[in-house]
């Protein structure tokens, strides 16, 4: 098949090689191997190009900056003599786009009329495709928003339509063999549940290209800002710290990477890595005689894929791995560490086992976990507790025990949303314990001390994520429930938190629904219902005593298990699965839409807040000083990660690039700016003429469990508390005391 491929870029600033480089690689199993663009430095060239090619190639492509897309657009239907018509399909997608004029709109959806038309994301820039038997004519507007979506679900499906054999007749065997190595390693990624963050710099444009063919490849491979200073390290270290950053900017869970090429002497070569949070594996790449530079580096970007499938799927793979400390490095490639480097692996040593240190005193003297009792053994330490003047202490009973310390009052709502924080880390703190234990522990312990952590962790397994020392003996409903210190009767003190989390105006069965939310909660904490640091409200009304009567001692459970029940205000669109939010999956914790989308009509559903560009620098620095942030506001909060809630482009928000950190959504939400903005599912938005961040945030609350809203429009249209809550809870049971 014969192919001419022309561009026309007048402007200076779109760096249009890597757009070739992209553009070649997608169609690469229609060119010969040596195809490349022939640039064109005005319209008058591109049509003397193209009367020229209309004698000899089937398919021809020009490649266009949008300055002078419309133009060219235009000038092709009037030289073939077409009339104009306008694409519905485009009109239709930008009837609600308000920042261009009814003119442009038109402009953008007027076509030659025989034109295939390949959709962009936004309408804006479509691209075309003219056909005449055996040979067609494609215009291509170029930029980094739309290029993918209309390589992959336009131009790629009409190539393979209208010359499907020709393509079959033109593909060699090791060009499929290089898109099979796209799919596998996409299809390794998805099996394992793996993202990969890509390093982006002009070769990882062409690793992005490789991909725009390949299905459900943007799910998987996402890219981050490219690191450029090199400093003194070598490039196969280089590659591996390119690869850590980029995992690290990300809410991925692998990084990649691949050089520009490097040259020496005798030879080119590429370095390419691929790392995870323990260590990296590289690989130097040199180029074969006679092999072009965009051949090599596609060459290269094929085999980064395929090490990045096998590194998914824990394949082990030929390279140099580079661990945290220690990298093994060929001789002619080992430096000496410089001054500045030696300082930091001084330093990153104290810390380190600063940190040991640390973590063993504070077990011995306050850890409760599996772990801590193992080193209690270890050592030989007896746990007491003293005051600043040497008094004794005793550990408190189960009793006596009251729940975590908050240091305010606050909504047993909020309660739970900080329990599931605490068990995010406590189950992060508990792998680094067994992790430190397992590595240091081997020949120095005893067989009763074995004996003793074996214990405890059985144990420890068979707790409840939120319990006390010891677990407390399941007596049945209460008929007292300690609040705050004090002693309540136990349906009382559900109708008043009942009460504290719902206004009037609520219907019963919602007020029922929540009052077996709010009880389930209590008896899944397992502190024989004593609570602290609490919200209550100091009466209630009849109707609310009733329906809290009506259910009491009732109870929601999983598999036989006591359920954890979280619930909020409103809901941005649909609730959220809990492992979005708090990275912890919980089969009847999922994602859940209501038919009519209730929570949409709430007054609260939709809010802004805005801060200033000294605000958040402020909130960011207070939280991390160590951030370093860039001389471009707009690049210090990037939401990384979210998921399709309110719509493809805003969810609730998983992992947010901060600076050069990385954080989980509720840990930008709650730590960073304090709780100052209503949801988890939030934009952002920098405006530089007034220096101000604007969020805007959909529903209140966190998004898991129940929705309170929703509770009440699902009761105000004949649903029974019952069927309200299976319906937040899906696959759960409802039980009921013995003793009630």
């Amino acid at each position: 098949m014969k192919v001419r491929l022309l561009s026309l870029n007048l402007d200076k600033a779109m760096p249009f090689v890597r757009f070739q480089a992209r553009i070649t690689s997608s169609l690469k199993n229609y060119l010969d191997e040596d195809a490349g663009f022939k640039n064109c430095s005005n319209m008058r060239t591109v049509f003397e190009e193209l009367q020229d090619a209309i004698n000899e190639d089937e398919l021809i492509l020009i490649a266009v900056d949008n300055k002078h897309y419309l133009k060219l657009k235009t000038a092709i239907g009037q030289a073939f003599e077409t009339e104009m018509t306008y694409s519905s399909s485009v009109l239709n997608m930008l009837e609600s786009n308000e920042s261009i004029t009814e003119e442009e709109r038109k402009e953008f959806s007027l076509f030659p009329e025989p034109a295939s038309v390949f959709l962009s994301n936004d309408g804006l820039y479509s691209a075309f495709a003219l056909g005449n038997g055996e040979q067609a004519i494609v215009v291509l507007p170029i930029d980094d928003n739309r290029i993918n979506i209309i390589l992959r679900n336009g131009l790629i499906p009409y190539l393979q339509r209208e010359f499907e054999d020709v393509q079959s007749d033109s593909v060699s065997s090791y060009q499929l063999f290089e898109n099979e190595k796209v799919q596998i390693a996409v299809d390794r990624l998805l099996e394992n549940n793996s993202i990969v963050a890509v390093d982006s710099n002009k070769s990882a444009e062409v690793v992005r290209s490789c991909g725009d063919s390949t299905k459900r490849f943007d799910e998987v491979f996402v890219f981050t800002t490219s690191v450029e200073d090199q400093g003194d390290v070598n490039p196969t270290e280089y590659a591996a710290n390119k690869a850590k950053v980029s995992l690290n900017l990300s809410a991925a869970n692998l990084g990649a990477s691949i050089s520009d090429i490097y040259s020496n002497e005798d030879s080119k070569y590429i370095c390419i890595a691929v790392a995870d949070e323990d260590s990296a594996i590289v690989r130097k790449i040199f180029i074969e005689e006679g092999e072009s530079d965009s051949k090599f580096i596609e060459n290269c970007a094929y085999e980064l894929i395929e090490l990045i499938g096998k590194k998914a799927a824990g394949i082990e793979s030929v390279g140099i791995e580079i661990t945290e400390n220690t990298a093994i490095i060929p001789e002619d490639e080992k430096k000496l560490p410089t001054k500045k480097s030696l300082s930091l692996i001084i330093l990153l040593g104290v810390i380190i086992i600063g940190t040991a240190v640390f973590t063993v005193i504070f077990n011995l003297h306050h850890g409760n976990g599996a772990s801590a009792k193992w080193l209690r053994n270890l050592f030989g330490y007896t746990t007491t507790e003293t005051t600043t003047d040497d008094t004794t202490v005793p550990v408190e009973t189960t009793d006596e025990a009251t729940t975590k310390g908050y240091t305010e009052k606050v909504k047993l709502s909020d309660m739970i949303f900080a329990d599931l924080i605490a068990i995010e880390k406590e189950n992060a703190e508990k792998t680094t314990e067994s992790t430190d234990v397992t590595s240091n522990s081997q020949e120095s312990t005893s067989a009763s001390n074995e004996e003793n952590s074996e214990e405890s962790s059985e144990e420890e397994n068979s707790l409840t994520e939120l319990t006390t020392e010891e677990l407390v003996e399941d007596k049945g409903a209460p008929e007292y429930i300690t609040v705050n210190g004090e002693r309540l009767d136990a349906k009382k003190a559900i109708a008043r938190f009942v009460t504290s989390e719902m206004d009037q105006g609520y219907d019963t069965e919602a007020i029922k629904a929540q009052a077996v939310v709010i009880y389930t909660y209590l008896k899944y904490r397992n502190t024989d219902f004593v609570i602290d640091d609490v919200e209550i409200s100091d009466n209630y009304t009849e109707e609310i005593m009733e329906c809290v009567e009506d259910v009491y001692g009732e109870y929601i459970s999983y598999n036989g298990v006591v359920a954890l029940t979280p619930y909020f205000e409103v809901a941005a669109n649909k609730t959220a699965d809990a492992d979005t939010v708090f990275s912890k999956s919980y089969p009847y914790l999922k994602s859940v839409s209501i038919d009519g989308n209730p929570d949409t009509a709430s007054d609260d559903y939709k809010n802004e807040y805005k801060f200033s560009l000294g605000e958040v620098k402020g909130m960011i620095l207070d939280y991390d000083s160590s951030i370093r942030l860039s001389e471009t506001p707009i690049n210090w909060i990037l939401v990384v990660k979210r998921d399709n809630s309110v719509s493809s482009s805003i969810g609730y928000v998983t992992q947010v690039s901060l600076g050069d950190a990385s954080v989980s959504g509720y840990t930008f939400v709650n730590e960073v700016l304090k709780s100052q903005i209503a949801s988890n599912c939030f934009t952002v938005n920098y405006d530089d003429t007034d220096s101000a961040f604007t969020f805007t945030t959909y529903g209140v609350g966190y998004g898991v469990g129940m929705s309170k809203t929703g509770a009440d429009y699902l009761a105000k249209n004949g649903r029974t508390y019952k069927r309200i809550l299976s319906t937040y809870f899906n696959g759960t049971s409802i039980e009921r005391e013995d003793n009630v």
